[in-house]
Order: structure tokens, then C-alpha cells, then sequence
């Protein structure tokens, strides 16, 4: 009886493991539901890890839909009187959420199901950066850090991959631009970071955040960089955004989506306002093999 007994033991765990081999290798891996996965933090490692997402196929809880609403907005580390308020409003009306001088805060990470975070500044405990929130879950995290030259505190870039109908793929682009130089030198050295990793993707892209483009050198930077991808700078009749030395800090660019709607609400919870976009996804060409 114990013979037999430790026989049929052997075979249920057998068929157990088996079971979860099946599932692991049928399944794309992801603790997205905690907020966090392994994330790639240089653009050969972020363009590995897209390479390599691609490759596989997703269940339908990771398909985004055709239309979707973005949000866009610097909150100022939550530092004003009424930005969870205003800011829990705003979310109910947007899908996907790109926050810049976010805080590590559950107050945030639970607007959304899923969202990822990429490490800026931090002053005592309290760690500021870039958020990337969505309805759904993202197949692929990258974080870039570059520092500020004069003040020496890190910028962070958010990239996010999203799995689309059709094995197609969108690419977030959420990033806080270094504020304090000279030149553009090591402004332009973030942005490209970004570029590098656009470049090798064949579908639509949402490039976003507040940029910090507060010069004609620094505009011409994004412009230059953007522009030869094939991405366009959002438009916006009532433009309420942010200036300084009048020109827009907070922008969205776009590649690959029809634009139907875009607003930009005045609010006093923070230094910047938002912006607020309703975007379809349009059709993607086939991607290409990154060599």
C-alpha cells in the first residue's frame, strides 16, 4: 500500500509540474498586478526585451482597444491642495495615465489596474519619477535615467510596450526632460536615448510628457529627433498649456493614430495643467527584425 501509495503520489506531482510547464511557456510572464517587473535600463537591453516580446502572443486581457483616452500631466509631486481630488477625476476619463514628477504613493498606483514606475529624483524618503499607468496590462518595461548636469538629481524616461490586435505593438514614450543647462548637449542625449529605441519599432507610438522644451534649441532638438520618425506634435485649439519663455514644457507626439479630440482643463493642484487626448490606433505594418 505505501508502494502504491507513494506511486500515485509521484504521478499527481508529475502531472502538476507538467501542467505548469504548459502554462509558463504558453503564457507570457508578468507580476504587472504588483507594479513592478525586471525592466531593461539601457536601449540595446529595451530593444532586446521589445525584440523578444514580440515574438510571442498574448492572451486578450493584454489587448488594448482601437480608441482609447490619454491623460498627460506633471503633478508636481502631489504637492498642492486638491491633486488626488482633481487628479482621481481626471482618471475616471482616461485609459492610459502618463504622470511626470509622480511619487511612489498607492494613492496613485491604484488609479489604474497596472502601472509602471521609473525612478527620478528623491529628496529624504520621498522618491519622485515617471508613471505609466494603463487599463491594461504592458508586455515591456524600460527605465532611463540621465542626470541633470547642474543640480546632479536624475530625469527618468518611462518606455511601455502594449500589445495590440494583430500581433502589432504600441509604444508609450512618458518622459520628464532635463531642465538646467547650458546647452542641449545633454538634453539631447536623453531624447535620443528614447529615439533609439523608436526607431526600431514599425507601429504606433505615443511620445509624451512634460519635455521641458523651453527654448527655440531645445524645441528644435524634438522636433529634429520626432520629426525623422515620423511623429507629430498634438495640436490644440484651446491651448491652456504650461510656458515658459512662451513655449509649451508639456507635449504629446504621435505616430501611427488618428487624433479625434484633445483638451487642455486649467486646474491649481499643480504648476502644470493637463492634457487630455482621444486617440484611434491605426493600423501597423508588419515589424522588423532588430539585428
Amino acid at each position: 500500500m505505501q508502494i502504491k501509495s507513494l506511486f500515485l503520489v509521484t504521478c499527481v506531482t508529475s502531472v502538476i509540474v507538467l501542467l505548469s510547464i504548459t502554462a509558463l511557456a504558453s503564457t507570457p510572464q508578468s507580476d504587472e498586478d504588483k507594479g513592478f517587473t525586471e525592466t531593461a535600463h539601457t536601449p540595446t537591453q529595451c530593444a532586446q526585451q521589445l525584440h523578444a516580446s514580440r515574438q510571442q502572443t498574448y492572451s486578450n486581457k493584454y489587448i488594448i482597444p482601437e480608441q482609447l483616452k490619454l491623460l498627460s500631466w506633471n503633478i508636481y509631486k502631489a504637492q498642492n491642495k486638491g491633486l488626488y481630488q482633481d487628479l482621481a477625476q481626471l482618471n475616471e476619463q482616461a485609459d492610459m495615465v502618463l504622470l511626470q514628477e509622480a511619487i511612489a504613493d498607492s494613492q496613485l498606483s491604484t488609479l489604474k489596474p497596472y502601472w509602471r514606475f521609473s525612478p527620478g529624483y528623491k529628496s529624504g524618503d520621498q522618491q519622485s519619477g515617471v508613471m505609466t499607468l494603463s487599463r491594461w496590462p504592458a508586455t515591456v518595461h524600460c527605465t532611463f535615467t540621465h542626470t541633470e548636469p547642474w543640480l546632479r538629481s536624475p530625469k527618468a524616461t518611462n518606455i511601455v510596450e502594449y500589445a495590440m490586435a494583430g500581433q502589432q505593438r504600441l509604444l508609450s514614450v512618458n518622459l520628464h526632460g532635463i531642465n538646467f543647462t547650458l546647452g542641449t548637449e545633454n538634453y539631447q542625449q536623453q531624447i535620443e536615448a528614447a529615439v533609439q529605441v523608436m526607431q526600431q519599432h514599425q507601429g504606433p507610438i505615443i511620445f509624451a510628457g512634460d519635455l521641458n522644451a523651453w527654448s527655440d534649441a531645445r524645441q528644435a532638438v524634438v522636433v529634429n529627433a520626432l520629426s525623422k520618425l515620423g511623429l507629430s506634435e498634438t495640436l490644440y485649439l484651446d491651448d491652456k498649456r504650461t510656458k515658459a519663455f512662451g513655449l509649451a514644457l508639456d507635449q504629446v507626439w504621435t505616430r501611427g493614430v488618428t487624433i479625434s479630440t484633445t483638451r487642455v482643463p486649467q486646474y491649481q493642484s499643480s504648476d502644470h495643467n493637463p492634457i487630455q487626448v482621444t486617440l484611434h490606433l491605426d493600423e501597423a505594418e508588419n515589424e522588423t527584425s532588430i539585428p
